[in-house]
């Protein structure tokens, strides 16, 4: 198995674009600030409005209680007992007595051996930060050295089930549900490279798609199932669809258990839109 993520084949002929609603971030109130086809932040709007010391609303939710002390975190992952973090943090040199909102800030990467230990930093400074799962799964690969298959299988968002659990840390380094596999619906291909299921399947209607992952995103995987094998999901989504539907229930929720098929009932009935607008956000929300 390959250790090398690569960007999509076409990623070079794309001009520069941002991240649609269609895109899976892992941060939704960076998501104008995110690059596609990287998937990455660059340093001058991944240290906006960092030293802003309290709640700050950039979309409908506040990033202050996520903070570090000084440092605002971008990811922190656990991986086989060591904590890597990517985070905006006040650079070097600069007057104690200077006020919160005008330090400088750049961004850094560490690591440590537990999950609230300050740990070492780690060179080089990255210059832009990942929002995307595949960005994070390059930037891991990056810092640790780990095979694609290592870090879907061992890897556990921590970032991800404090964002669920209120600031919280857990009380593993390897919390239920946030490894990499069930959180970003990952796994291996057949040729050693990284699918995710936060990706729209190939055929598949990117707005469907979307609506699919915000109802997963809901728990509502035993009414899923019985949808995956009904007749109507096969008129609605195909078979290739049909089969990234069940596929996706495997890895967030385990092996699919049986259950009667419903009858000829629409997904949109079955599952009316909660919102107008559609946006794909990575392991939203949770119980």
């Amino acid at each position: 198995m390959g250790t090398v993520l690569e960007s999509p084949s076409d990623a070079a002929e794309e001009p520069e674009r941002r991240a649609t609603p269609h895109t899976a971030v892992l941060e939704p109130d960076r998501r104008k600030d995110t690059e596609l086809p990287s998937g990455l932040i660059p340093e001058k709007d991944a240290v906006r409005m960092a030293g802003y010391p309290g709640i700050m609303y950039l979309g409908i939710r506040g990033l202050e209680p996520l903070r570090l002390d000084d440092e605002v975190p971008y990811y922190e992952v656990a991986i086989h007992g060591t904590v890597y973090r990517g985070v905006a943090r006040p650079v070097p040199g600069q007057s104690p007595q200077a006020d919160t909102r005008d330090l400088r800030y750049g961004l850094a990467r560490s690591c440590a051996q537990g999950l609230q230990v300050a740990g070492r930093t780690l060179e080089p400074s990255p210059v832009a930060m990942p929002n995307t799962p595949r960005a994070l799964v390059r930037e891991l690969q990056e810092v640790t050295g780990l095979s694609i298959g290592d870090l879907v299988d061992n890897a556990y968002s921590i970032l991800n089930y404090r964002r669920h659990h209120g600031a919280r840390y857990p009380d593993s380094m390897e919390p239920r549900g946030y490894r990499f596999r069930e959180l970003f619906l990952m796994s291996v291909d057949t040729d050693g490279s990284l699918k995710t299921f936060y990706e729209t399947p190939a055929g598949m209607d990117p707005e469907k798609w979307t609506h699919f992952l915000r109802v997963l995103e809901r728990q509502t995987c035993d009414s899923l199932r019985q949808y995956a094998g009904s007749v109507m999901a096969r008129r609605e989504y195909g078979d290739a669809g049909v089969e990234a539907i069940r596929e996706a229930l495997r890895l967030r929720d385990g092996e699919l258990r049986k259950f009667p098929p419903m009858s000829h009932v629409p997904f949109l009935e079955l599952f009316p839109l909660e919102f107008s607008n559609l946006e794909r956000n990575v392991g939203g929300p949770r119980r």
